[in-house]
């Protein structure tokens, strides 16, 4: 049950940072689900700035961080700027400024570029006392979640495979500069697919990565931390018209597939008959699968991209544990650790097999 804006007692005096498209089409319009109100808006534009505080109602704007973080005093920032795809992000250092002024800070991807940055905010993180989130938002799919919930059900059994397909670009060499467009690309985009594995199944272990001989694709090999076999299908070059996403994991028996985000079906333990000799298809409905999808007639956030897609699930989830209730347990700084191990195990190129270490 979501929460307006307007009905808590206590509400957390948030800024915005930046006026990124996601921000426009995503987080600015998830704040009314969330207990925040919105003091403040930065942006390095000043046209830019004053038109977004305008179009969202936020009675302050700025083109200096300094200044809103002294003048408007807000207890937490959310960032989501232009630029967030370049070779050093500039939502780390954003992150740093605001976690040192004392507030709470949630960021979009990608934190960083590297994991020793974002190892950098998590000691800031701690000596400060605040929350920090990324906003990976595969993590907070709403199907994402309930498959992660299946998945460490019993009835399922061990997750013993799992497939992840979304069209990433990956470095096609290793040696590449940070700066280089396909670094930057993987940089933008690997935390859906690593967000999706990471919510369901936890940390990588080990990764082997085989480049499509043109588009920019690859297939990975992938060992989870807890056992898991896995593959990653980086299905880059595909049609425009395709779906992204899609995902599976096989348990004892049981496996449960999501395609395109929403469409959910559990395959639970069960028998199609006698081969040869089955007059039906139709299984008993003890044993027949499970499925969800939204419908999309009535006017409510679940069929919504920003509830659909994780954004205002995230937002939600950072300003109930900055105002002191759930602690995170998804998109955090530790989950951002996991996802650019596996960006720099990208960036050392195709054909070798890469551990990635623990903790």
């Amino acid at each position: 049950m979501v929460t307006f804006a307007y009905e808590p007692v206590r509400r957390l005096r948030v800024a915005f940072l930046g006026t990124s498209g996601h921000a426009y089409r995503n987080f600015l319009p998830a704040l009314p689900y969330a207990p925040v109100e919105l003091v403040a808006l930065w942006d390095p534009d000043a046209d830019r700035a004053a038109a977004h505080a305008r179009q969202f109602g936020a009675p302050r704007w700025y083109t200096d961080v300094g200044a809103l973080l002294e003048e408007a005093a807000p207890e937490a920032v959310l960032i989501a700027v232009e630029g967030a795809g370049e070779a050093e992000p500039l939502n780390a250092s954003l992150m740093a400024q605001c976690l040192e002024a004392g507030c709470h800070a949630w960021t979009d991807k990608p934190l960083a570029a590297s994991v020793a940055r974002a190892r950098q905010l998590i000691a800031l993180r701690d000596r400060v006392h605040r929350v920090a989130a990324v906003g990976i938002k595969t993590m907070y799919y709403p199907a994402y979640q309930r498959v992660r919930e299946i998945v460490h059900d019993p009835a399922f059994g061990r997750p013993v495979s799992a497939t992840v397909r979304y069209p990433l670009h990956v470095p096609s060499q290793g040696g590449l500069t940070p700066a280089h467009r396909e670094v930057r690309s993987c940089l933008g985009h690997l935390w859906h697919p690593v967000g999706a594995a990471l919510v369901v199944l936890g940390p990588l272990q080990q990764l082997y990565v085989e480049a499509a001989p043109t588009g920019g694709g690859a297939v990975a090999l992938a060992r989870f931390a807890q056992g898991t076999a896995g593959a990653f299908h980086f299905s880059a070059g595909q049609s425009g018209t395709s779906l992204l996403e899609r995902l599976e994991v096989v348990g004892e028996g049981t496996n449960v597939v999501v395609e395109n985000a929403v469409r959910l079906t559990y395959y639970r333990r069960g028998s199609p008959g006698p081969y040869g000799k089955s007059p039906s298809y139709l299984t008993e409905t003890d044993q027949a699968p499970l499925s969800w999808e939204p419908e999309l007639s009535l006017g409510q956030l679940y069929n919504t991209n920003n509830f659909i897609q994780g954004y205002a699930p995230s937002i939600i989830a950072f300003a109930h544990a900055a105002l002191g209730g759930p602690a995170l347990r998804y998109g955090t700084l530790e989950d951002a650790v996991e996802v650019l191990k596996v960006f720099e195990a990208l960036c050392e190129g195709p054909g070798r097999t890469i551990t990635i270490a623990a903790g």
